[in-house]
């Protein structure tokens, strides 16, 4: 890899390495007073598009660059009361002066127009009205297009290909990390411009002392939004079956006090849930690392969600209601209070046939699903925080309550049915407090969280009694799973700045406790037995964690670079009261990272970064008793504890030029991990058995990805263009025999909104992808391609009446099932009275009346071909109200 890796640096250079002419000098009325504030601009000789522009300062000096191409250049100085003045000079580098002459000028009548992209210092502004289209009801829709702009699927919006780490409503954080709150109810209408906030750091103690290159947005409303209460509601209803569809909403956006209100119901396959993700990368990763996030113990065997809009596919009946208030109690110290709850019962019914290519045997399984669940979510979140120059607070107090109950009937060679009791239990307390001092700031934290996560499993009729009852039938399995988590984490942060250097030093100590409960039982005539003492945990652990992480940066006008070496010790001591086993791992670890920037242009940039990370394995590695985790999965993990090594590598190329409306980001990773354990799959008959051995395992995977987008001011167009190559290769034992898989995966797209007339819009969406897999058993790869469109077009027949029309197509290819192709066609047309506030839409989905769709996956020696039933054509009619 190092051949590709420093000629695609060699050729960012050569780019950028093209002579950059700057032109100087100094503006001077005839009296030989310098003249602030003048307009400089530089184009083509024979053209009037600006490629640089510059305002002179108090001392009337001016200084342009551009490293464009020409043989002349036009200059042009011009200032309200003086008379304008050109110069055409040779294209190199130079130092002119200008003498201008005054004027009196006579005003004409203009009208401003404001452009659709502008800079300011480190914010760029997109004007709304510039990227909004009529049939646009939320700002979500308008975000969707803005160029160097991305949102992802899930709600999670990219700036030049790096999550955004703050979302503002007028510079105040009413929604934390869940923004897709605000985007999908804050009317289109209500918004003047979307601002990124680049570099942002969002701590405000923190802005001069620790670098950030994560950008933020701002939304900025129209005067008329941010004084009175804003609200939407839609009641629908339609066939077939019997559909409904409804909302209210309530937001205020004052200084002193903003929230947004909202209740959705509908069982027409929307998943409103989704606004309710957590976009926070930083708190995930903490919280897995906690044990905070919910990871099923045991589970039923179905299938993953398609790659398809869960309009299609969704079978629901859903309440979400969410509550959002940030309010102040004194000049410095606000109250946010984020509260949820969603009641969700889906079903599904799907088809999945999964091949496992072993080496001396090929393992086929066949089942048909009809799924059922009942969830109930709730989750609050109640904030206190302080954000000011000196001084920052934010204590989280959360919970989290998830009960879920499940049911299947699987068909495969028998009818199985299946049932899992699902609860959930999780409350944290996370308090940081950041001083500054005369000479450093200092920063205290303290995180406390307990966990619950009792499960069940039930599958009937009995199975594997050759294995559990002594070849003997009995009447069903039930697998009980119980983990219990206490955390706490600790620290003491100094920070220091002097000159161009900082510094952080941080100590602190984290205490993990935990105890996993397992037990596979037995029903014999509703008597219930254990198993086996081999099929029971009862394991205790204890993690206590002592740490150090010191990072120095340093930065100038074009350079930033820091390093961290955080330092650790381990400590974890575990042991299985039914085997009346102890055993105890310590470990120091080091774990240092490395980034640098370089800041070519005010345009170009460039970045890479080098980490190695260390550690031990969690509680989920070392469960020496068998665990049913599905009715074929039986999981066996008596081995040491996991020790992981993994390194990093990776570099990526910016370019920005909000003047042209371009963005540009590409990157290369390269990553190397190794682990102590292997985990050996073994079959009899359905029933896979994985076991950990203890034996290095080493993976490698290599990425290149990027992203252009541009917006064509004349034409009204934003187009968007996204790529990614990886390549890599894993280990894996199969009927004792050590297997290499390699892959391969690519995949191009590209998107385009585009105002056709005053009357007509379209939206296109398209992305092709293959997917390889080969090991040295195979004579021939798997391959997998796929083809996925979408167009949508919209006729604005008056400024009542619209008409919009769309279309999906997906291709999927491969070498072991056959090709398919699957189409949608949605129409819809709403009408909006004159000064009305209720507007009428009558839609229509899935005119073709597909059936069903088909996704194909493939994972080392797995390959698995899942058909689900799709909802069926439907119509709806709704009445929408704004207040």
């Amino acid at each position: 890899m190092k051949i590709p890796f420093c000629t695609f640096f060699y050729l960012v250079l050569t780019c950028n390495s093209s002579a950059q002419v700057v032109i100087s000098g100094k503006i001077e009325s005839k009296s030989g007073q310098p003249i602030s504030l003048v307009s400089i601009t530089l184009s083509n000789k024979n053209s009037n598009i600006i490629q640089a522009y510059a305002i002179s300062d108090k001392n009337g000096s001016f200084r342009l660059v551009w490293s464009g191409q020409a043989d002349s250049v036009k200059i042009l100085a011009s200032s309200l009361g003086y008379a304008k003045k050109e110069m055409i000079i040779p294209f190199v580098s130079a130092t002119i002066n200008f003498i201008l002459e005054q004027a009196i000028i006579e005003l004409k009548e203009v009208k401003a127009k404001t452009p659709p992209v502008w800079q300011r210092k480190d914010t760029i502004n997109y004007n709304a009205s510039e990227f909004k289209q009529q049939q646009d009801r939320v700002i979500g829709d308008i975000i969707a297009r803005l160029p160097g702009v991305e949102v992802k699927p899930n709600g999670q919006i990219l700036y030049n290909g790096k999550p955004i780490n703050k979302y503002y409503i007028e510079g105040l954080d009413l929604l934390e990390d869940k923004y897709g709150i605000a985007n999908n109810n804050i009317p289109a209408e209500s918004v003047d411009k979307i601002q990124v906030l680049e570099n942002h750091q969002p701590i405000r103690v923190l802005d001069s002392v620790y670098f950030s290159d994560r950008a933020a947005l701002n939304i900025k409303l129209k005067n008329t939004a941010k004084m009175r209460l804003i609200g939407r509601a839609k009641l629908g209803i339609g066939a077939s079956p019997f559909l409904t569809e409804d909302e209210l909403t309530a937001m205020l956006f004052k200084k002193k006090l903003q929230f947004i209100n909202t209740y959705k119901y509908n069982n027409t396959g929307l998943d409103n849930t989704r606004e309710l993700t957590s976009h926070n990368i930083g708190e995930y990763i903490n919280a897995i690392q906690n044990g905070a996030v919910k990871s099923d113990l045991v589970s039923l065997a179905q299938p993953g969600n398609p790659s398809i809009a869960p309009k299609r596919y969704l079978f629901n009946n859903a309440h979400v209601a969410s509550v959002n208030q940030l309010m102040p109690l004194n000049a410095t110290h606000q109250l946010r209070i984020n509260a949820s709850y969603v009641n969700d019962f889906q079903q599904q019914q799907s088809t999945r046939s999964t091949r496992f290519y072993l080496p001396t045997d090929t393992i086929f399984i066949s089942e048909q699903n009809k799924f059922k669940s009942n969830l109930n979510h709730l989750q609050t979140d109640i904030s206190l925080l302080a954000n000011t120059p000196k001084y920052y607070l934010k204590n989280n107090l959360k919970f989290q309550g998830w009960w879920s109950a499940e049911r299947s009937r699987l068909i495969t060679t028998t009818e199985i049915n299946q049932q899992l009791t699902n609860p959930f239990f999780n409350l944290t307390n996370d308090f940081r407090l950041i001083k500054t001092k005369t000479n450093y700031i200092q920063e205290w934290g303290s995180y406390v969280g307990f966990v619950s996560l009792p499960q069940k499993l039930t599958v009937l009729p009995g199975l594997y009694d050759d294995i559990v009852n002594n070849n003997l039938p009995y009447d069903g399995l039930m697998q009980e799973a119980s983990l219990k988590t206490f955390y706490t984490d600790n620290y003491l942060s100094l920070r220091k700045r002097k000159s161009r250097m900082s510094a952080q030093y941080k100590i602190g100590f984290n205490i993990q406790s935990q105890n996993l409960l397992t037990d596979l039982l037995l029903d014999e005539g509703g008597i219930k037995k254990s198993v086996a003492d081999t099929f029971q945990n009862n394991l205790h652990w204890k993690r206590y964690r002592i740490y150090s992480e010191n990072n120095w940066s340093y930065e100038n006008n074009k350079w930033r670079f820091s390093f961290s070496l955080p330092v650790n010790y381990n400590s974890i001591n575990y042991s299985d009261t039914l085997l009346k086993a102890k055993s105890t791992e310590n470990g120091f670890f080091i774990n240092p990272s490395a980034t640098a920037m370089l800041q070519i242009s005010p345009m170009w940039s460039l970045s890479a970064t080098a980490s190695y990370n260390q550690g031990f394995g969690d509680i989920s590695g070392i469960s020496s008793g068998y665990i049913l985790k599905t009715y074929r999965n039986l999981s066996n993990n008596n081995a040491p504890l996991a020790k992981t090594e993994a390194g990093n590598i990776s570099a990526s190329v910016t370019y920005r030029n909000p003047l042209k409306v371009v963005f540009f980001s590409t990157g290369i990773m390269l990553s190397r991990s190794k682990s102590n354990l292997l985990y050996s799959q073994q079959f009899n008959g359905n029933l896979e058995t994985l076991l950990a051995l203890r034996q290095n395992n080493y993976s490698n995977r290599a990425t290149i990805s990027g992203r252009l987008s541009k917006y064509v001011i004349d034409w009204k167009t934003s187009l968007g263009l996204n790529y990614s190559y990886g390549f890599g290769d894993q280990q894996q034992l199969q009927q004792n025999k050590l297997i290499t898989f390699s892959n391969k995966n690519f995949s191009v797209g590209a998107t385009i909104s585009t105002k056709l007339s005053s009357k007509i819009t379209a939206d296109y969406s398209g992305t092709y992808s293959t997917y390889q897999s080969k090991s040295q058993i195979q004579s021939v790869a798997n391959k997998i391609a796929s083809a996925n469109q979408t167009f949508s077009l919209n006729y604005y027949a008056t400024d009542k009446l619209i008409f919009r029309a769309g279309a999906e197509h997906y291709y999927i290819t491969n070498n072991f099932s056959p090709s398919a192709n699957y189409y949608f066609a949605d129409m819809s047309v709403r009408y909006k009275p004159k000064k009305s506030k209720i507007d009428y839409e009558l839609a229509a989905q899935n005119l073709f009346n597909t059936k069903e769709f088909t996704t194909v996956l493939l994972m080392n020696n797995i390959e698995t071909v899942s058909q689900y039933q799709i909802r069926s054509r439907q119509a709806i009619f709704k009445m929408s109200f704004s207040f």
